[in-house]
Order: C-alpha cells, then structure tokens, then sequence
C-alpha cells in the first residue's frame, strides 16, 4: 500500500504540468442523466473498469454542493487512472441525481447497485439523505462513502459499510463552541434546521456546554426551507444573545443572516458549521453575511498542510479554472479513501469484495491527503489532526481565524 501511495502522490503532484498544457475540462460526470465516465479519456488504465456510483444534489437549492461533490470525485478519478487505475483497471464514475431527498436517493442507490452493478457507493450531501441510502447499503452489504454529510448518527448507529470524509459534527460543534466562549461570548444561541444534522449537532452543542457547565441563552429549530425565520431571531433578540450559532446548510444560512440585519440585529455574530461554507453564501447573503465564522477541514488560501495538499489545490485550479472549496477537497480525498480500499482488497485477496474493500479503507493509518493527516477509526469516520475556523471576508472569501 505505501507503494500504491507514492505513486499516487507523484502523480498528483505533476498532474498541474499535464493539466495547464490542455485547459478542458473533463468532468464526465452527468449528474442527473445517468451516464458514466471515467474522468480522463486518455486513461493509462486499460483493464476492466471498476464501478462506483456517486450521487447527490445535483438539482435544487443544494446543487451547488452535489457539483462540488462531483468535481473533487472526478479529478482524483482522473489523477487514478492516469497512474494505471487500480492494479491497471479504470475507475468509472456512474453519477446520478438525488434531488436531496430521502425517497430519490433510496431509489438511485438501488438502481446504482443493482442495474449498474457497483462495488462502492459516495454520496450524499444531506444528512439526512445519507442516512435513508445507508438503510439500503447496510441491507446489501456495499461499500458506502460519505464525502459531506456530518451528522454524529452516520457514524455511530452501528451501520457497519460507511465510512466518512467529512469531519464529524462531533469534531466541528465543539470546535465552534470552543471558539465561541475563547472569544468571549456569554450569552450563546442557537438556530438549527430540523433534520438528522442540524439536530444532531444540536445534541453535541448542548453536551458540550453542559460539560463546561453553560446553558444556551436561546435554542430554536426551524424548517430547512422555511422563507421565514425571523419568529426564532426574535426570540434571539430577546434574550440578548451575543453570539449566533447557526447549524444549517447555506442556503437558511443567507436566510438568518438577511433576516437578522432587517431586525436591526446585524451587529450579532455569527457562527456555524461547516455546511455554510459555500460560494452562494455570499451570493445570497453579500454583506450580511460578511464575517460569519464557521468550523472547515480545508482552506485553499491557508498554507498547504501538506505536499498531497498543495498539489491538489493548484491541479484543481488547472482542472476547473477556479479555487477549491472544501466540499471540493473532501470528495477528493474521499475518492482517495475509496481508491485505497480498493487496491487494499485486490492486493489481498484478489478480487474486490465489499469486506475486503472495508477492511483496507478502516486500515488506513496517517494518510496525508488534501484536507490533512487521516486516520479512518473503527467506526468510519476520518480523523484529522486539526479543524479549522474560517471567516467569511468581503467578495466572498475566507480567512483563517483558528
């Protein structure tokens, strides 16, 4: 496997030279029409091509997630199979449309496994929507990758095929809340959306404080898709919240921060986690939203944590003509992940079989990749060495503050 590792990195580390001498992009990647593509016409890898279906929002208000998804999947498959693939077998992407709802996604995971016969499945952005695949992943015993959703259950029900790129709302809500009282916030809030992940972090915020011995001044849930919350803010108001932490996907997030300044809260700060972070924020919000804090494990304009990271984060640049976002680094490195367990199991008992792709994925150990060191624990979940804390700045983008 180290072998296979170092390979990988050299790869990824000249990929830049080959992708600023050709400025197309090749995401073939469909997203919602069900064709497949490997992510790189001249693959070097020629054998039988292995199949792992991606899915996620592609449509709706969460689409700009589900692209981001698919470009960080696709570039790593193309850095893979320029190297030889797996043991010289090309991965091919099948992507499929989840709409972010439960129902959808339960019937393109079925139809991914069953009609386009996968080994491994990456998906989905909501929580939520994870959660309903990972009843029908669990059933048939498959591989499944989440490179997004952060909601604490994914990884502690007891589902025995998941494993996590995202960092656990475990990791990232106390990574807020820490921030939150070092900074010197005394009355803190909270606002989550009422789903798997907004209420899931609630859960780990209140545990926290209560173990620091704090109470939240305010605790209101709301609708995803609620156009109106401005009867939770001004409960906020109320009761004098200094501090707002918004557990929410962007799109609320803009909605809060909006509505907020129309009530003359606009001095009240705001923070959150890690499903704020996204280009749209700033689009839906502008300066509303200058400021907000919230919880990452990626940051392009930060110093490269590692040799793996820097080569990402100019390669993605050359690829798509734009900077990586976290959501972007995370299916990348969860594409690596995959790629891992899948030459684990070749290797091994040579044939891929979905204890054995699990087995090589939950052996890895000190893997640098794109968002920081990785250890994969025994429930699934990718353990970094350190989440960050990132502040929204004018024209929409980010600074470290932590």
């Amino acid at each position: 496997m180290k072998k296979f590792l170092a390979m990988l990195m050299t790869v990824a580390m000249l990929f830049a030279l080959v992708a600023c001498g050709n400025n197309t992009t090749t995401n073939n990647g469909t997203g919602n029409n069900g064709n497949t593509g490997t992510g790189d016409d001249t693959s070097t890898a020629t054998g039988e091509p292995i199949k792992v279906g991606l899915f996620g929002p592609m449509s709706g208000t969460n689409a700009a997630v589900g692209i981001s998804q698919e470009e960080g999947v696709m570039l790593a498959v193309k850095e893979i199979n320029a190297a030889g693939g797996i043991n010289g077998r090309p991965i091919e992407i099948i992507s499929e449309d989840d709409e972010n709802d439960a129902t959808t996604a339960v019937s393109v995971v079925n139809k991914l496994i069953n009609s386009d016969e996968v080994v491994a499945l990456i998906g989905s952005v909501n929580s939520s929507v994870t959660l309903a695949a990972m009843e029908v992943t669990q059933d048939v015993g498959i591989p499944h990758l989440t490179a997004i959703s952060s909601g604490a259950s994914i990884t502690t029900s007891g589902y025995d095929y998941i494993v996590r790129g995202q960092a656990s709302d475990l990791l990232q809500a106390e990574a807020v809340v820490n921030y939150a009282i070092d900074a010197g916030y005394e009355k803190i809030g909270l606002m989550y959306q009422n789903d798997d992940y907004g209420g899931g972090a609630r859960d780990v915020i209140l545990e926290i404080m209560a173990d620091k011995g704090l109470e939240l001044a305010a605790d209101e849930a709301f609708e995803a898709t609620a156009a109106d919350v401005t009867p939770q803010l001004q409960n906020v108001k109320a009761a004098g919240c200094d501090c707002l932490i918004m557990w929410c996907m962007y799109q609320p997030g803009a909605t809060i921060a909006n509505q907020a300044a129309q009530l003359g809260m606009g001095d009240l700060q705001l923070l959150g986690g890690g499903g704020l972070t996204n280009a749209q924020l700033y689009e839906l919000g502008g300066e509303n939203v200058v400021g907000v804090v919230n919880s990452q494990t990626f940051l392009a304009g930060a110093d490269a944590v590692n040799d793996f990271s820097a080569a990402f984060i100019e390669n993605f640049e050359a690829e798509y003509g734009d900077t990586a976002d976290s959501n972007n680094a995370m299916s990348y490195d969860t594409m690596y992940i995959l790629a891992e367990g899948l030459q684990y199991c070749l290797d091994t008992y040579g044939e891929l079989t979905s204890d054995g792709i699990m087995e090589g994925m939950k052996s890895i150990k000190d893997m640098d990749l794109a968002t920081g060191t990785i250890t994969v624990d025994e429930n699934g979940d990718a353990v970094r060495d350190s989440i960050l804390m990132v502040r929204l700045v004018e024209g929409g983008g980010y600074e470290l503050v932590q």
